[in-house]
């Protein structure tokens, strides 16, 4: 998987993972995702692992309704790319966002809190038949 975002900074900056896979209904469309390089710093950590929530179904309903999208939440979220942008509520850790919580990887936190919406690219997807 790549992420690309346009940041407040006027520069593209990008995240690649080696894997990233989900799984099924019946096990919460657990993400699994690892193998980060790029430079937009390794925001799906946290996320690593997480069921997936959204407004009406998971673990973390109250976060997704917030956010205004569905995400592996984890509560020590970094990024989130489902949520609505320039939704300001509990600004700037709403919506639309990536590098946003309390780590330092480069660039800096200011480069990339409110970036604009990307280009999400995934290729090498392999799908697994019963």
């Amino acid at each position: 998987m790549r992420v690309e975002m346009y940041a407040n900074d006027g520069a593209w900056y990008s995240a690649e993972y080696e894997e990233f896979s989900v799984t099924n209904e019946s096990a919460g469309y657990q993400l699994t995702v690892f193998g980060y390089s790029g430079d937009a710093g390794d925001q799906m950590w946290a996320s690593n692992g997480q069921k997936f929530s959204t407004y009406d179904n998971g673990m973390m309903t109250y976060t997704a309704m917030t956010m205004q999208g569905g995400w592996w939440y984890s509560g020590y979220d970094c990024a989130c790319l489902n949520g609505g942008y320039e939704f300001t509520v509990m600004a700037p850790q709403t919506g639309f966002y990536w590098n946003a919580a309390y780590h330092s990887p480069p660039p800096p936190l200011s480069v990339l809190v409110d970036v604009k919406p990307g280009r999400l690219l995934m290729s090498r997807i392999m799908i697994a038949r019963p």
